[in-house]
């Protein structure tokens, strides 16, 4: 139910975008055609539209999204390394089906895990994850859009 949940949230988003860009595309385009010929056309603009006009256009392909993760460790001790690889492992014992990572940033290492669009739902996982790991929490992330998307053949390795 979540990666339908996913999949069907990135896909909104991305239709979203590609429709802005499509609409700047098209108004440049009329506008340029109009300007040309023996009978050239002069659009007036107001403004604000002008100003969205060129925001759009100038708008580069969204690549991040605002989501959450769980941390389950974040270590800067002398067995940092060590602590964040057992918990990386035990992690995976404890719950196959959810992506984990572990990354270093001066001066400590992490694991979180999951990646998830709301708040409300890294809670309901973060309880499920408590039972493991007591310390665990959300936090707020930038992700890259493509942790979202769900290809077909990843859909058939969950089911």
């Amino acid at each position: 139910m979540k990666s339908i949940f996913k999949t069907a949230m990135v896909a909104v988003i991305a239709m979203v975008a590609a429709q802005f860009e499509a609409s700047a595309q098209q108004v440049a385009g009329v506008r340029s055609g109009l300007a040309v010929g023996a009978n050239k056309v002069t659009i007036t603009e107001q403004s604000d539209v002008a100003q969205t006009v060129r925001a759009i256009e100038q708008r580069k392909g969204r690549t991040k999204v605002s989501g959450y993760t769980i941390l389950i460790l974040s270590d800067n001790s002398e067995t940092a390394r060590e602590n964040a690889n057992k918990a990386k492992e035990a992690f995976e014992e404890n719950f196959p089906e959810t992506k984990v990572k572990m990354y270093y940033e001066s001066p400590s290492f992490y694991v979180s895990a999951g990646s998830y669009l709301t708040k409300e739902e890294a809670i309901i996982e973060l309880w499920r994850f408590r039972s493991v790991f007591p310390k665990a929490i959300t936090q707020s992330r930038e992700m890259d859009i493509e942790e979202f998307i769900i290809r077909p053949d990843e859909e058939k390795e969950t089911e």
